[in-house]
């Protein structure tokens, strides 16, 4: 999910690496099969039919261009919004031809509780700390907001900025990770075995294990395990292998205090240490009894791995330090428990006040989001309230995002989106509401106890055993398909499985097919140096869309709406975005996806919220296994003519004729409009951190008149847009 925001580039979670403006962050991918061209040798130049099914009764889905085609406006540099909102960029942004907006949530990547509205309450008034509620009520404009940092970290590293560190390893027994209380039988309403709470360190290596140290702090485990993981990686493999419990790793009458638990005979190879635990002292922490959250989930202040020897001498191989440098520590959740110190001031959220009422907004329906993984019910009701009170329009709200970057697991995202969601439409009942937001489709996790492995569909499992699936108005995700160093021209025709993949599982789940689908954001790569600048990335965008929407899609938020300056990740030099800009967030020319976006939200579909109809469309134009190098996606627009967008692939031009059937055969005749975008209108160059377009634009118009036997000619990777009526 995101963002315009400092970047933190992480190798496996390693050294991080700051720029000087906050970026879209990406968490490592699954592993997928290698990239194999679906193409034989191309046709030699030639005709081909496409066929294009305008049989009523064939209809395939519908879309309003205003609510369907969107972009994401995200996290930025503190003090950017008057550069970024800057009446020559907005108008520059619009002329792309997005409807709405979706606002993405930065500080659910940072281990942050956001403050939406910066004026609130605190459960600690007093000392301005605990869990804070920005206020419902309407008065000045909200201009910008922030994140706050928890004052009880576990993760060592995050899918933003780490600009924090674990407790866990910090050297510092005065400091402590707790988990989040709305993960207790008080909240969930299971029982506390039904949701155990973790943390594990990565050793680095293989090492022989034979014990731990754990300073307890309060609440602390009563019943825990100390466990192993079995096979390489438990984050980015983790269907490969299971945590195995330590010979004498289980403990069922914890104390607290500090322990050192020799769990084995002799040492355990392995690299991944995770302690699971599973009942609560249910003891107040260092902020007292005055609020019952307090008491609730574990807390844990240092931990140590290692071994002890015939002497008892226990011997660490962990890495003490407040700093990155500690030994990297994960977790199953925080505590959002944190103060007014804890104020982040390098990036803020766009004030909701500002954004919808800019002109960028357009008075259109937007996506929006409340926090969740790392603040409290009560401060999502009050959002949302907020935002009913102001009259914006709202097409649907998001619970959190990406809790798959945060290693949550489905069963704890959805015990979390029970209580907001239940809170949320007590309060405002049309509220839609939709999730779980994850950074791409097919997530899996640790398997449960019967093997199953689905994030959605455990997810989902869920909802439908506490009786809450009803609350799941629509079900969101990213995507970003594509992760490989460097990205070619074998990915565009691989786009249509990619997409079909994402209803696969959304169907796999359980979930009705009459549930909403939205990707609240997409590019071909979320990586900022992959070279999507170049001609490849717009014809891999009118792909995704014109599938995305052939398949009953409901909305898709493209990412990134603002200026974005060339990065360099080590292997190229590239963006995520349709504007080149420069360090003062000025527009310096558009890339390719600025014109794809032209012609889809322009050319192919009428600008407006009225239904365009998706219709059935085969290419004629094959290679010799069969598989189409022309991608049609057909619509019949409300304007009563219909629009034909051609995507050629292939390395070679083509020339097609196009028939429409319904029983009997039609054809385009009179005024047919032609809209193209090739290599012809656009060439990036090449040049590290100064690199260009030229030519840059515009997409070629021009008008033809229409018989039978007309033939379009489609420029080797190109995007056409055929627009006309039919007889």
């Amino acid at each position: 999910m995101k963002f315009i925001a400092a970047i933190a580039c992480l190798a496996v979670l390693g050294a991080v690496c700051a720029q000087v403006k906050p970026h879209k962050h990406f968490r490592k991918p699954p592993k997928r099969l290698p990239v194999q061209n679906l193409h034989n040798p191309p046709l030699v130049p030639g005709s081909g039919v496409i066929s294009v099914d305008i049989t009523p009764t064939h209809t395939l889905s519908h879309l309003f261009p205003d609510r369907a085609f969107g972009a994401g406006v995200d996290s930025i540099s503190a003090g950017e919004i008057p550069q970024l909102f800057a009446p020559i960029n907005v108008s520059k942004m619009l002329g792309a031809g997005f409807g709405t907006i979706s606002y993405r949530l930065y500080t659910e990547l940072n281990v942050q509780d956001w403050h939406w509205n910066p004026i609130g309450t605190w459960s600690d008034a007093a000392n301005q700390q605990g869990y804070f509620t920005s206020s419902a009520n309407v008065g000045s404009k909200i201009v910008d907001s922030y994140g706050y940092s928890l004052a009880h970290r576990g993760a060592t590293y995050d899918y933003g900025d780490s600009l924090a560190y674990s407790d866990l390893t910090d050297g510092d027994t005065g400091s402590y990770w707790k988990s989040d209380p709305y993960l207790s039988t008080a909240y969930t309403h299971d029982p506390d075995s039904q949701h155990p709470q973790w943390l594990f360190l990565d050793l680095g290596s293989t090492l022989g294990v034979n014990a731990v140290q754990i300073q307890w702090s309060n609440p602390y485990a009563v019943s825990y395990q100390v466990q192993y993981w079995t096979g390489d990686d438990p984050l980015y493999d983790p269907t490969v292998g299971n945590w195995a419990t330590f010979p004498n790793g289980t403990v069922t009458t914890g104390k607290g205090g500090l322990v050192t638990l020799k769990v084995a005979a002799t040492p355990v190879q392995c690299q991944y240490v995770r302690i699971v635990m599973t009942q609560s002292s249910g003891t107040y922490d260092t902020h007292g009894s005055s609020d019952a959250r307090n008491k609730m989930g574990y807390a844990v202040a240092e931990v140590g791995v290692g071994s002890v020897d015939s002497f008892g001498t226990f011997t660490d191989y962990v890495v003490h330090s407040p700093s990155l440098t500690q030994t990297v520590a994960y977790v199953s959740s925080t505590d959002p428990w944190h103060s007014a110190a804890g104020q982040v001031l390098q990036s803020e959220q766009i004030g909701l006040d500002y954004q919808f009422q800019s002109s960028l907004q357009q008075h259109k329906p937007a996506l929006v989001a409340v926090p969740m993984l790392y603040s409290t019910p009560e401060n999502a009701v009050a959002e949302v309230q907020y935002l009913t009170q102001r009259h914006y329009p709202i097409q649907g709200v998001e619970l959190g995002e990406e809790p798959d970057g945060a290693w949550v697991t489905p069963e704890d995202e959805a015990a979390l989106y029970v209580q907001w969601a239940t809170a949320i439409h007590k309060a405002c009942p049309l509220a839609k509401l939709g999730g779980p937001v994850t950074s791409y489709n097919g997530v899996q996790t640790w398997a449960d106890s019967s093997g199953n492995t689905d994030f959605l569909k455990r997810f989902y499992a869920y909802l439908v055993s506490h009786g809450a699936a009803n609350l799941l108005n629509f079900v969101s995700m990213e995507h970003y398909p594509f992760y490989q160093a460097a990205l070619d021209w074998t990915l565009v025709p691989q786009e249509p499985a990619e997409v079909q993949s994402i209803f696969d599982w959304v169907s796999k789940a359980g979930i009705p097919k009459s549930t909403p689908v939205i990707i609240s954001e997409y590019n071909l790569s979320a990586a900022p140096d992959q070279p999507i600048v170049d001609v490849l990335g717009a014809l891999w965008h009118a792909v995704f869309v014109g599938e995305f929407f052939k398949r009953g899609g409901s909305a898709a938020y493209y990412y990134q709406y603002f200026p974005y300056s060339l990065s360099n990740g080590g292997t190229s030099y590239g963006l995520i975005g349709m504007l080149l800009g420069n360090d003062a967030d000025q527009i310096l020319q558009e890339t390719s996806q600025y014109y794809s976006s032209q012609m889809m939200g322009k050319l192919w579909c009428l600008p407006g919220d009225r239904p365009h109809t998706v219709v059935p469309a085969t290419s004629g134009v094959t290679d010799t296994s069969g598989n189409p190098l022309v991608l049609p996606y057909a619509l019949e627009r409300p304007d009563g003519q219909y629009s034909l967008m051609l995507v050629n692939t292939d390395i070679a031009a083509h020339s097609v004729s196009v028939a429409f059937t319904n029983g009997t055969t039609h054809q385009y005749t009179g005024a047919v409009s032609v809209s193209q975008f090739s290599p012809k209108d656009y060439v990036w160059v090449s040049n590290l951190l100064s690199g260009y377009a030229k030519p840059d634009g515009p997409v070629e118009q021009t008008t033809v008149q229409a018989t039978g036997t007309t033939l379009y000619s489609l420029p080797a990777h190109s995007i056409t847009v055929l627009r006309g009526r039919v007889k």
